[in-house]
């Protein structure tokens, strides 16, 4: 009973803390990201500062709430998948097949190119192993989908430029994480049989497409589903949390295919689908129920992940600042190379319309990083099949990589989108109905599902 107790208090001041930290982020004009992982560090540093003054108060109460009893894998199992679902469900599937070819290359070229770079930045610069700075470079080179999307809505920048984030941010967890855990399993101290499964390479395709096939397969019957029953939509918006919840591990532990590919996979199915098959109001009412659902579990990740900043980074020293550097140029540099040597090429060849230069270099800005990336980081710090120093390295490195990458690309997005002449678009008259009663307070903010939940 106690444990039961326990676990409602410390799941309502989650939810409590939420909303002060969205209300505080709509009052000072900020994303929620900004608020969020500033009330993450501050929780993370009073419970430094606690541990020392009120061992007994810290390790009794801060700790459960800070630390729950979950592997640190549970955070990407219970949160990623409703995040990315819900990201899938808004996404214009068109557009996105349009585009497929940009997409493709910042999903998995981009993801590539920044664990190396940022890798061998760092080994040149740390003095650590080749391959401990790759798994750092690894961990770092995702993008987070509510982050990044959010930033880019608010820096007013174009539709087409928006879409491409939102499908590289779709599909690049799945590149991250499969690098990883390959990494990872090539550094463990007691080697596993996840080692001698064939070549790296074919093992990460063989992943991605299963995952894929097997998503847009339960995404289909999952709209076949949802339309033989009579209760819509209260059972089909039940029915819907239930797919990305099961599908996730299904994919992992059933199939041994990507997780995140299958439940990307099944949002597009069911959006394109639904689309079809479903009135404008059904629709609009599924889609607004999923971004309130998506928003929570992204700002709870966000905030448990940045709560552990503070203990993660108090393993560094002043000899890390300059790899640090060098891995945050790298992070850009690579990003950008790979946006203006490829994206011209497919261009040429006839598969996507050219991007102009100040598009490409928004986007190389852009790069965000976010909880994905501190979970992967607090993964690693808790991996005990892996070296102390490895550990202490890589996930202290990523969590100040993602702090300083907020502070620094996120918070001087916008300032750069006027910079290179990308005028903010015009609001929608759709999104204009969803303006709030004191928009005019707030001049020229817009409102939309997805920019309230990350404004």
């Amino acid at each position: 009973m106690q444990t039961a107790i326990e676990f409602t208090i410390r799941t309502g001041v989650l939810l409590l803390v939420i909303a002060l930290c969205h209300a505080a982020a709509q009052r000072f004009r900020l994303s929620d990201s900004f608020g969020l992982t500033t009330a993450g560090v501050l929780l993370g540093a009073g419970y430094l500062a606690l541990q020392h003054f009120a061992p007994g108060f810290t390790a009794s109460n801060v700790v459960p709430f800070l630390t729950p009893a979950l592997p640190p894998e549970a955070y990407l199992w219970i949160f990623l998948p409703p995040i990315l679902f819900e990201a899938a469900l808004q996404v214009d599937t068109r557009g996105l097949l349009a585009d497929l070819g940009p997409i493709l290359l910042l999903a998995i070229g981009a993801v590539v190119a920044a664990a190396a770079g940022v890798g061998l930045a760092t080994w040149i610069s740390s003095g650590e192993s080749l391959i401990v700075c790759l798994l750092l470079g690894a961990i770092v080179s995702t993008t987070d989908p509510s982050t990044v999307i959010g930033l880019f809505r608010n820096s007013g920048a174009p539709e087409r430029l928006i879409r491409l984030i939102e499908g590289e941010s779709l599909l690049n967890d799945a590149a991250a994480i499969a690098i990883s855990t390959l990494l990872t399993g090539a550094l463990m101290l007691t080697p596993t049989a996840a080692n001698a499964h064939g070549h790296p390479l074919a093992v990460f395709l063989v992943s991605l497409v299963g995952g894929c096939a097997f998503g847009a397969l339960a995404g289909a019957i999952f709209v076949a589903a949802s339309s033989a029953l009579r209760s819509l939509p209260f059972s089909e918006y039940a029915l819907s949390l239930a797919l990305p919840t099961l599908l996730y591990p299904a994919a992992e532990s059933g199939l041994h295919v990507s997780g995140v590919a299958a439940v990307v996979c099944a949002g597009l199915a069911a959006n394109r689908l639904m689309r079809t098959r479903r009135s404008p109001a059904s629709q609009a009412l599924f889609r607004q129920l999923w971004t309130y659902q998506a928003g929570i579990a992204s700002a709870a990740v966000f905030l448990l992940a940045s709560a552990r900043v503070p203990a993660l980074m108090d393993k560094l020293d002043m000899r890390d600042v300059f790899p640090l550097a060098l891995a945050l140029v790298a992070a850009f540099i690579s990003r950008f190379g790979i946006l203006t040597i490829f994206l011209p090429l497919l261009s040429r060849l006839g598969i996507c319309e050219p991007l102009p230069r100040a598009h490409q270099w928004l986007i190389a800005w852009g790069g965000v990083r976010g909880p994905v990336t501190l979970t992967l980081a607090i993964c690693v710090a808790r991996n005990e099949a892996l070296s102390p120093d490895t550990r202490a390295f890589a996930a202290a490195m990523a969590a100040a990589f993602v702090l300083l990458n907020l502070l620094c690309n996120g918070l001087t997005l916008g300032r750069v989108a006027r910079r290179l002449g990308i005028a903010p678009q015009q609001a929608s008259p759709a999104r204009a109905t969803l303006r709030s009663a004191d928009a005019g307070k707030r001049g020229r903010m817009r409102y939309s599902p997805r920019s309230v939940r990350h404004k």
